[in-house]
C-alpha cells in the first residue's frame, strides 16, 4: 500500500491549550503533532471556551501552530457556566445534585453537539475536504459521528477515560450517565481508550464494543528534546518562591478535587511538625486552588507551599530532574502522564495504594505508598525521603529502569497513524467496491 497523505478533520470538546495557553491536555497535543508528524493535513475545531471550567474567559491558542483552528462560538457557554456554578451551591462539598447534573450534563452534551458541528460546516466551506473525522472526548464523538456521515467518511473517537467501570453492575447505567456512555454508544469506526487506570476496556467489554474496532493503549512520554541542564540556583531565579535549601516534592496536576492536593498538604503538615525542610511545588492552576491555598493557610504551612499555576512543559522537565520527590495522590486513577514522566526523570514517589498503578508502583521499590487517606503515613514516607539519600538514590534507579517500558509519544502515534490510514483506505476501497 502506497503511503499517502489524509486529511484530518479533529472536533474537541476539550481544550488543547488551557492556562493561557501553557497547559492543557498534553495527550490531545502529542495527538495532533503526531499526526502532523505522520505527514498528514489536519485542522481543529474548537469551542470557543473551556466547557469544563468556571473560568469564562475564552481560550488562547498559542503561534505558530502547523493546523488551522475554527472556533465554535458557543455563546451559551457563559450562561451556562453561571448556572453550573449556581447548581453547585445548592449541593454538599460543591457538587451539583444528581438530577440537575443530569439536565446539565446532556444539555451542555447536545448544545456541543449543535455548535461543533456548525463549525465543522465552515471547514468544508473553508475548501478542506476530510477523509476522517476524529472525536476527543465522549462530549464531542456525537458531532463527530453527525459529521462523518454527513460527509461520508470514517470516524475515530478517543476518550481520555472513563468513571463507569464501577458502575456498570449497576441498572439503566446509559440512562443514569448518557454523557459518560456516549463515547462508546455512538457508532465510530474506530474507538481509541487511554489506559489510564480507569478500566475503560472493562466498560467497552460491558458496552459490546467490538474488540476489531477498540484500541485500548497507554499514553506515551514526551522527553525533552535536550536534556534540561537547569540547576536549582537558575529555577530558584526563574521561580523566586523556591527555597534552594530545602528538599523539593512536587505535583504536576490541574487543581480538580479528585486530583486531591489536600493530602499532600496534610502530608506536607507532617514534615513541618517533625522540622523536616521540605517544600510542596505545585505546578498546574484549577478550580479548587482557592480552597486549596486556604487549606495550606489553615495548615500554618506559609511558605512552604509554592504555587507555581500553569508551566511550559520544559520548566516542567527541569523541576523534574531537580526535585526530590514527586507526590500523586488521586482518588481516581494514578496512571497518568506526569507518573510516567516523573518515571522518565528517575524521580522517585510518594503516593497512595491504588489498583490502577499496581503494575507500576512497588512499594519501596520505586516508591513508598500509604493508604488513600493515612496522611500520617504519607507524611512519613515524605519524611523518610527528604532524608534518607541512599533510599532516594534506590527508587530513582528502580524508576529509570521502568520508564524503559514506556512508549515514547512518537511511537504511540505511529502506531496509532498506522491504524488511520488503514481505516482509511479501507474505508475508500469499499466505496470503490460499493
Amino acid at each position: 500500500m502506497v503511503k499517502t497523505s489524509l486529511k484530518i478533520l479533529h472536533i474537541s470538546a476539550l481544550p488543547v491549550w488551557s492556562m493561557e495557553g501553557k497547559g492543557g491536555m498534553p495527550s490531545l497535543r502529542e495527538t495532533l503533532n503526531g499526526h502532523v508528524a505522520g505527514g498528514h493535513e489536519l485542522e481543529l475545531v474548537l469551542p470557543r471556551f473551556d466547557p469544563f471550567s468556571d473560568d469564562a474567559k475564552p481560550l488562547t491558542i498559542p503561534d505558530g501552530q502547523p493546523f488551522s483552528v475554527y472556533f465554535a462560538p458557543c455563546r451559551w457557554l457563559p450562561l451556562f457556566k453561571k448556572v453550573r456554578y449556581a447548581a453547585r451551591r445548592l449541593g454538599n462539598n460543591d457538587s451539583v445534585p444528581y438530577v440537575l447534573r443530569w439536565l446539565l450534563n446532556v444539555f451542555m452534551l447536545l448544545a456541543l453537539t449543535v455548535s461543533l458541528t456548525l463549525a465543522a460546516r465552515r471547514v468544508r466551506h473553508h475548501g478542506f475536504t476530510s477523509q476522517l473525522v476524529y472525536a476527543h472526548n465522549q462530549y464531542a464523538a456525537l458531532s463527530g459521528f453527525l459529521v462523518s456521515r454527513l460527509w461520508k467518511v470514517p470516524n475515530v473517537t478517543r476518550l481520555y477515560g472513563t468513571f463507569l467501570a464501577d458502575l456498570m453492575k449497576k441498572p439503566l447505567v446509559s440512562l443514569r450517565y448518557p454523557t459518560a456512555a456516549a463515547g462508546y454508544l455512538v457508532p465510530s469506526d474506530l474507538l481509541i481508550c487511554a489506559n489510564d487506570g480507569t478500566r475503560g476496556d472493562e466498560v467497552a467489554q460491558k458496552f459490546g464494543v467490538s474488540g476489531q474496532r477498540f484500541r485500548f493503549w497507554q499514553n506515551g512520554v514526551e522527553p525533552p528534546s535536550t536534556p534540561p541542564d537547569l540547576s536549582r540556583k537558575e529555577l530558584v531565579a526563574r521561580f523566586a518562591a523556591l527555597n534552594p535549601d530545602t528538599s523539593w516534592a512536587l505535583s504536576c496536576s490541574r487543581l480538580s478535587y479528585w486530583k486531591r492536593i489536600d493530602r499532600m498538604l496534610q502530608a506536607l503538615a507532617v514534615c513541618r511538625r517533625q522540622n523536616v525542610a521540605c517544600q510542596l511545588i505545585v505546578a498546574g492552576d484549577g478550580p479548587e486552588r482557592d480552597n486549596l491555598i486556604a487549606l495550606a493557610k489553615k495548615l500554618n504551612l506559609g511558605d512552604a507551599v509554592v504555587w507555581l499555576g500553569a508551566v511550559a512543559h520544559d520548566d516542567i522537565w527541569a523541576l523534574m530532574n531537580t526535585a526530590d520527590v514527586f507526590l500523586l495522590t488521586n482518588d481516581v486513577t494514578n496512571r497518568c502522564n506526569p507518573l510516567y514522566e516523573a518515571a522518565w526523570a528517575g524521580l522517585p514517589v510518594v503516593s497512595v495504594s491504588d489498583f490502577s498503578t499496581a503494575d507500576l508502583l512497588k512499594h519501596r521499590h520505586n516508591a513508598l505508598l500509604s493508604e488513600a487517606d493515612d496522611a500520617e503515613t504519607l507524611g512519613a514516607h515524605l519524611v523518610e525521603l527528604c532524608q534518607d539519600d541512599a533510599l532516594r538514590h534506590q527508587l530513582s534507579m528502580a524508576q529509570k529502569e521502568l520508564s524503559k517500558t514506556f512508549w515514547s509519544w512518537e511511537e504511540r502515534m505511529r502506531v496509532e497513524v498506522a491504524e488511520l490510514e488503514t481505516l482509511v483506505h479501507a474505508s475508500f476501497d469499499d466505496g470503490q467496491r460499493g
